[in-house]
């Protein structure tokens, strides 16, 4: 047998991904007019369905009801209760999910092949005809409440909710902000109100991958195609404007603290502007990857920080981003002169080719991960349907990224990152 050594001295070349696999979800309208999207590719016995629903943080009327609906469907329903639910789904060895954002609801049901119709039963149930009891909205309203209040007391916290009002203004719904007394205006009817509007079909999308045949699409018609489940209206959608606050700069100051936590950014574009991809670019670059700029500068070169990051949110409507700290509070002042120093970088140089092709692979090799295996697959379809784009949109990215130059780059700098145009809040204690 022939022994190969590793020579640790030489690095490993780089080699470019070329291609990507990428599989078209195909789909059908179900009677009740609600679109499922399945994924036949799993090689398992698995199955995993989510549905999709209008039903985020934009459509609610006061606060913490959406979270509330979405959380609460495992808590009873018209033909069970909630010990009846839990023990049903695990003892078929299933799993169930939820979350939910701004914009959207999900719900999520991972279980054995052979068994998603006995599963389906109590999952349509829970969808349908969640009732909300009075007993175990009061238990979620105090352990929420009793969560909240420990949030609260952390810097970061202040920080992120602070900083997303002063982009979108205290009554959009990316910028309000819970407050304690939300949870005591929680009431049964809001929720049950809450859930009728928008819990229907044609507020609803469906997502099948895994082992997904014929017997599983005729199951799923089943239980969520039948036009009883169809007849509501279209609830009315709400439009707000965003309402930036004039001032750029808020320091609250936390005389016992030992770091500051920091947030520094603006409002961008979203997934469908022309600008979108060539922004993801420029963002990673700033300090969306370890090897980031803000990374060597701010942690590895100054030693500042643990952890430094910029993120890229983007929402149905709108898009933001946001550089993110914890800062010792000795050198807090110079660590946000600095970051500033590196946008200003951006804006007067251009980026080396060699760092720029380093990004270019890392962002198409974590690409790789978003189309590696059924499940995968399924969760990029739902970031397409969030903003109705077409699987061309990921071919798009694939080639901005490969061809974005220096000079491009630069100009896209110069139009967003003009230091004037930032938002910034500092929690904590300036030294």
């Amino acid at each position: 047998m022939i022994k190969m050594s590793l020579d640790r001295n030489i690095q490993p070349s780089i080699k470019e991904i070329q291609s990507f696999n990428i599989i078209k979800a195909p789909s059908l309208v179900l009677p009740n007019g609600i679109p499922l999207y399945y994924l036949n590719t799993g090689n398992s016995e698995m199955i995993k369905v989510e549905w999709m629903f209008n039903a985020g943080n934009w459509h609610q009327s006061q606060p913490l009801v959406a979270f509330a609906v979405n959380n609460m469907l495992m808590e009873g329903s018209a033909g069970y209760t909630s010990l009846q639910i839990a023990e049903m789904i695990e003892f078929y060895g299933g799993h169930m999910g939820y979350n939910v954002d701004k914009d959207n609801a999900y719900i999520s049901l991972l279980c054995m092949r052979k068994y998603l119709s006995q599963v389906l039963e109590i999952v349509e149930d829970l969808i349908k005809n969640p009732t909300f009891p009075q007993l175990e909205l009061e238990i979620f309203r105090n352990k929420h409440k009793q969560q909240f209040q420990v949030e609260q007391t952390k810097l970061k916290n202040i920080a992120r909710f602070v900083h997303c009002r002063m982009l979108f203004g205290s009554q959009h719904p990316y910028g309000s902000v819970v407050e304690e007394s939300d949870f005591e205006s929680l009431t049964r009817d809001a929720l049950l109100q809450f859930h009728k509007s928008y819990y229907q079909a044609k507020s609803c999308r469906i997502i099948a991958s895994g082992k997904v045949e014929e017997t599983e699409m005729k199951i799923l018609e089943k239980h969520f195609g039948g036009k009883d489940w169809g007849i509501s209206e279209t609830p009315d959608v709400k439009r707000y404007n965003i309402q930036t606050e004039t001032g750029k700069k808020i320091f609250i100051e936390k005389p016992d603290a030992v770091q500051s936590a920091v947030r520094i950014g603006k409002i961008l574009v979203n997934k469908d502007h022309s600008d979108y991809i060539g922004l993801t670019v420029l963002n990673c670059i700033l300090g969306g990857y370890f090897g980031s700029r803000l990374m060597k500068k701010i942690r590895e070169e100054k030693g500042y920080t643990y952890g430094i990051n910029s993120v890229f949110v983007t929402f149905t409507n709108a898009g933001y981003m946001t550089i993110i700290s914890d800062l010792g509070t000795s050198v807090t002042r110079e660590a946000v002169n600095a970051i500033y120093d590196e946008i200003e970088q951006l804006r007067n140089q251009l980026v080396p080719d060699e760092e720029l092709l380093r990004v270019k692979n890392y962002m198409l090799g974590d690409m790789v991960r978003m189309f590696d295996g059924a499940f995968a697959q399924a969760e990029s379809l739902i970031l397409l349907l969030e903003y109705d784009l077409q699987y061309d949109h990921f071919n798009e990215i694939i080639k901005i990224i490969k061809s974005i130059s220096p000079e491009d780059i630069l100009s896209l700098a110069k139009k967003y990152f003009e230091r004037d145009s930032f938002h910034e809040v500092i929690v904590g204690k300036l030294v």
